[in-house]
Formats: structure tokens, sequence, C-alpha cells
């Protein structure tokens, strides 16, 4: 029996020896896995912080703060009460003045105040985005309800100029004449007010896309060149750490994989399908974020293009391609969809898939010892039965007429019992070495699928990013290159007349 221990012994030290990695690190560029992945953990932190700063120039902080898009449509209602005219022209024409004053002195508040709010919220050097995009929201809808108020008075205008020519022709009373006269001349003067107010709006709104929405969209570039520029540093250090990679000796991991081992490896898998997903969304939204501004811009094209055709045969550089902003965003459009990003999502897609295959490695290393284990509890319960029989056999007295035949029985016995031992001794000894193969196979998969994985990974990450810089500086360099043409004022028709022809055809 104290020969059966003694393996056992030398067994659990073998299956030790056996766990320490196949090959140890000569060279001084190989690394151990567990020590390079709080290198690479290192570097996920330092991206982390770079992309921190993005967030702080759109204010994320302050978007977490609200309660949704609701709260800001109420934010847009009170600045649009608050620039509201009254309704009577005169106040109206006085308001023109009052209502860029108030905007400007809005634009200057963030400047004084600029340096308490991004403390607290972040936000860029040429002002707010999302206060912009705010006060854009409040003076297109601003606008809306003048056009629609004006296209409203023109339809009753067009009905009493109908009534007083009838009345002309039919030659009614010359008091009803007048009155309606009258109305017809007062109705005339609000079209008029009402088309100076829609100018003066869309003057507002073009002066905060070019003076406020545009340097803000310059520097988001800046931001965002910077934020990738860090991400390629410290993907390509990441990529060389993992290359580097040649073993895995975990002093915490034990001589076998337990239940928080696959559990850590489960959400090692979610994670991966997590980042995944958010770097889809990153670039969705990004897309969408583009083309909802590439539309807002367009509509500075057709209607004005429409009606300056009637007076000439050409219009102005502006008014037919767009605003300069609207053209950033066609590049910009273009080249996201040049960006490799399928690649980075095949490379993620693909490491998880390998983590989910050490997972199930790691569920069948688990069922290998716990039928080691319950082999070796057999045994021990075997053991201890043989041995109660065997004293007990070997303590009783037996007559002198039994003793030959009994001892014989006895031993015979005995010797088949402890047989049966020996051959599951045989068969446990075949199951810890079963067992010390898929701990081997565990191990390489783990070195394996985390290298190959994550480098994989890295360098498709590492290639997107240099080409997301060079998008980023192209646009920049083409934002800062290009300018907003001035417009000619010789037979230019102005945004009255312009307006005139919509409304009165």
């Amino acid at each position: 029996m104290r020969n059966g221990d003694d393996h056992d012994t030398n067994m659990s030290q073998s299956e030790k020896n056996s766990f320490r990695m196949i090959n140890t690190p000569t060279a001084s560029n190989e690394r151990e896995l567990l020590e390079a992945l709080k290198d690479v953990e290192d570097h996920f932190i330092r991206a982390y912080e770079s992309g921190l700063d993005v967030c702080r120039m759109l204010e994320a902080n302050r978007v977490h703060l609200q309660s949704g898009l609701e709260e800001l449509k109420e934010s847009s209602n009170k600045l649009i009460r608050s620039i509201t005219w009254s309704r009577s022209p005169l106040s109206r024409s006085s308001s023109c003045k009052s209502l860029a004053s108030c905007s400007s002195r809005s634009s200057s508040t963030w400047t004084e105040l600029k340096t308490d709010v991004f403390d607290d919220y972040g936000g860029m050097e040429s002002g707010s985005h999302s206060l912009t995009l705010g006060r854009l929201y409040a003076w297109e809808k601003k606008l809306y309800e003048e056009v629609k108020a004006a296209e409203q008075t023109r339809k009753t205008y067009e009905q009493k100029c109908s009534q007083m020519r009838n009345r002309n022709t039919k030659r009614d009373g010359l008091y009803s004449g007048d009155k309606t006269r009258a109305e017809v001349k007062d109705l005339h003067s609000r079209i008029l007010v009402a088309i100076r107010s829609a100018e003066t709006i869309s003057e507002r709104i073009e002066k905060l896309r070019d003076e406020e929405l545009q340097p803000q969209l310059i520097e988001l570039l800046h931001g965002l060149m910077r934020n990738w520029q860090i991400m390629l540093e410290s993907h390509e250090t990441q990529n060389r750490i993992m290359f580097e990679v040649k073993s895995f000796n975990c002093p915490t991991y034990g001589k076998f994989c337990n239940d928080s081992h696959r559990l850590a490896t489960l959400q090692l898998v979610a994670e991966l399908h997590n980042w995944r997903s958010c770097f889809v969304a990153f670039l969705c939204s990004q897309k969408s974020y583009i083309e909802a501004l590439s539309g807002w811009l367009a509509k500075f094209i057709a209607p004005e293009v429409e009606l300056c055709s009637k007076k000439r045969s050409s219009a102005p550089t502006l008014r037919v391609n767009g605003p300069p902003l609207l053209a950033t965003c066609h590049e910009w459009l273009a080249s996201l969809e040049k960006l490799p990003k399928e690649a980075v999502s095949c490379a993620l897609k693909s490491f998880g898939k390998d983590m989910r295959a050490l997972w199930v490695q790691q569920g069948e290393e688990q069922k290998h010892k716990r039928k080691v284990d319950g082999l070796a509890k057999e045994l021990e319960r075997k053991v201890l039965a043989f041995q109660r029989t065997e004293s007990r056999i070997l303590g009783s007295k037996l007559s002198e007429k039994d003793i030959e035949v009994n001892v014989r029985n006895r031993i015979e016995y005995l010797a088949e019992r402890k047989n049966m031992l020996d051959m599951l001794r045989k068969r446990i000894d075949a199951e810890k070495l079963k067992h010390i193969t898929v701990m081997e196979q565990t191990q390489q998969i783990t070195v394996k699928g985390f290298q190959t994985g994550f480098y994989s990974v890295f360098g498709s990450l590492v290639e997107f990013s240099k080409a997301s810089i060079k998008m980023y500086a192209d646009l920049v360099t083409y934002c800062e290159t290009t300018k907003v043409p001035e417009k000619e004022d010789e037979d230019e028709p102005s945004y009255v007349e312009e307006m005139s022809s919509y409304l009165w055809g």
C-alpha cells in the first residue's frame, strides 16, 4: 500500500512539472502571456484617455445629464419664445436688430464662461457644439413658422385682391371697396415684413453656420486626428507586445482549470463582442451625423437655385454648389466608406470564436479532472474496504478441519481484490496522463489564441488608425483651404426679391 501512495505522490509532482510551460523563454524579446497582457492593458487605458478628450469636446457629460430629446426640444422652445417678435409690423422691424444682437450676446457669453463650462462638461475653443446646434434648431423652427405664416397671409392677400377686382368690375359701393383696398394694403405690408423677417433669420442661420458650426467641425476634426494618432501609437505597441509572447506561466492559475477561469473566458468573449459592437456603432453614429448635417446643408441649395433660375441663367457659386461645409461633408462620407473597417470587425469576430473554443477546451479539461477525482475517491474507498476485509480475515479463528480450505479461499479472495485495486490504479494513471495532455492542450490554445487573436486585432486597428489619421488630416486641409465665396452684388436678386417671387409667383 505504501508503494501505491508513493506512486500517487510522484504522479502529482509529474502533473505539476508538466503544466509548466512547454518552452521556457530564453531570448530577451520573448514574453510571458500574463505579463504581456498587463502591458497591453496599460495601452488600452492610454487609448481610452485620449478618447475622453473628444468626448469632452462633444460635451458627452452634458448629454448624459439631460433626460433626452424632449428636454432638448424644451430648451429650444424656450429659446424660440425668447426671440419671438410681436405681430405688429413696427415691432417686427425693430426686433430684427435686437434678435441678431441677442444671439451675438449668447456667443460672447459662451466665450466668457467657456473655461468654467469646459471644466464641468467640456466643450470646444470655438464654442459649445451642442448649444450651436440648439440655436440652429431654434432659428430653423422660427424660420419655418415665419414662412408658413407668410404663406397663409399671401393666400388671404390673393383672396382680398380677387374680391377687390370683382367689386370694381361690378362697381359695388365705394365704402366697401375702400375697406377691401385698405385690407389689401395692410396684407401687402405684412408680407413685406414677413419676407424681411425671414431674410434676417436666414442670414443669422448662415452666420451661425459659417462662424460657429464650421470652426467647431474643424476643431472636432483636429481632435479626432489627435485621438487616432494616440490610438495608432498604442495599437502598434500592443501589436509588438503580443508578437513577442511565447509562454504562459501563471502562478495563480494552479494545477487545474476551475470554474472561475471558465467564467473569465466567457466574460472575455462577451467583451470582445461588445468591443466589436461599439466599433460598428461608432462608425454608424459618425456616418449618421454627417449624413444629417449634409442633408441640412443641402437645403441651402435647391430652393435658391430654383428661384434664381427665373431671373438669370447662372447663379453664384455659393448658391449653386452650396456652403463649403457641404463639400466637406460629402468628402467625409466618401472617406468613411473607404476605411478598412471590415478587417477590424472580422478580426474581433474571429478572436471571439477562438476564445469560445478556449472556453470549450477548459470544459474538457474540467471533465477529465472530475473523472480523475472520481476514480481517486473510488480507489480510496476500495482500499479502505480491502484493508478492513484483510484485517477481519487474518484475525478470524478457524477450526483445524476448516483451516486448509478456508485459508486457501480467503487468500484467493484477497488476491482477487488486490488485483482489482491494481487495475483501478492503472486506470487512474492512464486518466491522469490524459488529463495532463488536455491541460497542455489548454495551455497551448491559450497562448496561441491570445497571441494570434490580439495580434490580428491590433494589426487591423493599426491600419485602420493610419487610414483614419489620413482621412481627418485631408478633411482639415480641405476645410481650412476652402473659404466662403463672396456674394456678387451686381445682378444678384436679393432674398426679399426671391421670397417675393415665391410668395407672389
